[in-house]
């Protein structure tokens, strides 16, 4: 096999590898695969990992956990009965209730597509930005239930 080919792993087996580098303290680059994070974070877009050491997380932060034995890469949305509440950008109505020790890491930069340019992703804005996206989610469904009924 040419050095140059990509292996392919499986997810267990990658996010073995991501959680020891950050466990080593250090940041780790993933490339995101789904569309859930849309309309801010693409399929194939990268984000830098900072490991998560069970601080108080932000509002809106992007984070990595396991949850029901799967990873997953989507905004922290709030708390609900002692739980943390994700849901990714793109979903209208699912959530995800996972506990911090199901996190694994924040993400602090987004890389979209090819590029090697750094956006900020863990900052006031970014966040502020994907909440209130968040919090026009009845809008959105209501938008996407008429679209369906009458242009399908």
């Amino acid at each position: 096999m040419d050095k140059t080919e990509p292996r392919i792993i499986t997810n267990e087996l990658y996010f073995e590898e991501v959680q020891r580098l950050l466990r080593e303290g250090k940041e780790v680059c993933i490339r995101i695969k789904g569309n859930s994070m849309l309309p801010f974070i693409k399929n194939g877009d990268r984000v830098l990992l900072e490991a998560y050491r069970g601080t108080p997380l932000p509002s809106g932060a992007n984070i990595l956990a396991k949850h029901e034995g799967k990873f997953v890469f989507h905004r922290y949305v709030g708390k609900k009965n002692g739980n943390i509440v994700l849901a990714g950008d793109g979903n209208i109505a699912l959530h995800e209730y996972v506990t911090s020790s199901d996190i694994i890491a924040i993400a602090t930069k987004l890389y979209s597509g090819d590029s090697d340019l750094a956006k900020d992703i863990s900052s006031t804005w970014p966040r502020f930005r994907g909440m209130s996206w968040y919090r026009l989610r009845i809008v959105r469904r209501v938008i996407s239930a008429l679209k369906r009924r009458f242009l399908t």
